[in-house]
């Protein structure tokens, strides 16, 4: 998925699920905890770019389970701090998770299993998972635009 599916995703999940959480602030941490696992394709970028693929291959163990591990640690520390941006962060980066899970190829215990999981929602084609990404961003786009209007943190 996208990095903007992935910010929207969180905070959709965020104002829906938690709506009590979901100051300014908070949103802007969600979403950033929702693309930081991303961060692992920089040192790739370069192969992806050419190739036009962002898949498996782009990946490093950060992604998966590593990553998760990581996010859980660094939520639960943050929950010492603050029990409410404990559960933010937590929020955004099981989300990244949970849609790159739904939404593509993953290897989710990776690297102690390299196998590969597809649930099959999102077509393998380039172009038709441009479209698919494509339809799939602006509808949470739109969810996150009517969720911020219903909590009264946009005006529309």
């Amino acid at each position: 998925m996208n990095t903007i599916a992935h910010a929207l995703f969180a905070n959709i999940l965020l104002l829906l699920g938690a709506p009590e959480m979901a100051t300014p602030t908070n949103l802007i941490i969600n979403a950033l905890a929702g693309v930081a696992v991303d961060l692992d394709h920089i040192p790739k970028l370069g192969k992806a770019l050419r190739t036009l693929r962002f898949g498996q291959s782009s990946r490093t163990r950060w992604h998966e389970l590593l990553g998760l591990l990581v996010s859980m640690i660094v939520s639960v520390l943050a929950t010492l701090y603050s029990p409410e941006l404990g559960r933010v962060l937590l929020m955004g980066a099981v989300s990244h998770y949970f849609l790159d899970l739904a939404t593509r190829p993953t290897r989710p215990l990776y690297p102690l299993s390299d196998a590969t999981v597809f649930l099959e929602m999102a077509p393998m084609s380039l172009r038709g998972l441009f479209a698919y990404d494509t339809v799939l961003t602006v509808t949470m786009g739109v969810i996150w635009l009517w969720s911020l209007n219903g909590l009264g943190l946009l005006q529309l």
